[in-house]
């Protein structure tokens, strides 16, 4: 029997037997319930309720005969078709979520608390691929930018993009315009007020079509991140953030 197709069967969908029997079909031709039952060492009884299974899913069609005889339908056509219903099955699928979507009330404002570097991560990209219009970014770290280089460049293209960095040298390797802001962007965003003298850094700052947010910080070397869905202060702090910054120039990186 062929243990690599009886494994990519079951990465499929198929069960055990199913996986079996349909292998031992493929590699036999035409067989009976019998001969599939010896060859595999599956319990008889178990061999005809999967050969039901499978000609029912039309995988497997019976050749007719005492005793009846098997074999596999024309892979071809089986897997087309299996393609093809996949897919009408998910767009009907995506079409009803999008009705249910568009039908749904406003969201309320829904804060998540992320303290992994993999969850701030998973949180950035999916803010990228969401996006719409615009985005701001305000960011003071280097490897952040470093990390979300590429990205970057591609959301460029694609919307209204403004990244801001506290000094020019941040942005030497974007490859994209970046902007320096004034003081009150410098004291409220890189240098938060903190109480009980607590070592607190901002490290970047997001906001995506004046509804979305994403603050990423630093306390005693942990990360920690905190995503606001329909942040109700989003577009407030998106214009005044705009009317402080300015494009960095070439002579000053």
């Amino acid at each position: 029997m062929d243990e690599d197709l009886v494994l990519r069967l079951k990465k499929f969908g198929m069960n055990e037997y199913e996986a079996k029997v349909y292998s031992a079909l493929f590699g036999l031709r035409v067989a009976s319930a019998r001969e599939i039952h010896e060859f595999t060492q599956i319990p008889r009884g178990r061999v005809y309720e999967t050969l039901n299974a499978l000609m029912e899913k039309h995988f497997v069609v019976s050749a007719g005969g005492s005793p009846a005889r098997y074999h596999v339908c024309d892979v071809s056509r089986t897997f087309e078709q299996i393609k093809k219903d996949t897919m009408d099955s998910l767009n009907d699928l995506s079409e009803y979520l999008t009705g249910l979507e568009r039908d749904r009330p406003e969201r309320l404002l829904q804060a998540y608390e992320l303290r992994s570097q993999w969850a701030i991560d998973s949180q950035v990209q999916l803010m990228f691929r969401r996006v719409k219009s615009e985005m701001l970014i305000i960011c003071d770290d280097a490897e952040f930018l470093k990390r979300y280089a590429s990205d970057l460049k591609k959301l460029d293209k694609r919307v209204a993009l403004y990244v801001i960095v506290r000094t020019p040298e941040l942005a030497e390797h974007l490859g994209i315009r970046c902007y320096l802001g004034g003081r009150d962007i410098e004291c409220g965003m890189f240098c938060p007020p903190v109480p009980d003298g607590r070592s607190l850094l901002r490290k970047i700052a997001i906001y995506a079509d004046r509804q979305d947010s994403l603050s990423v910080v630093e306390e005693n070397g942990m990360l920690e991140g905190v995503f606001l869905s329909n942040d109700l202060f989003s577009g407030y702090l998106y214009h005044c953030i705009l009317n402080e910054i300015q494009p960095i120039r070439s002579g000053t990186l």
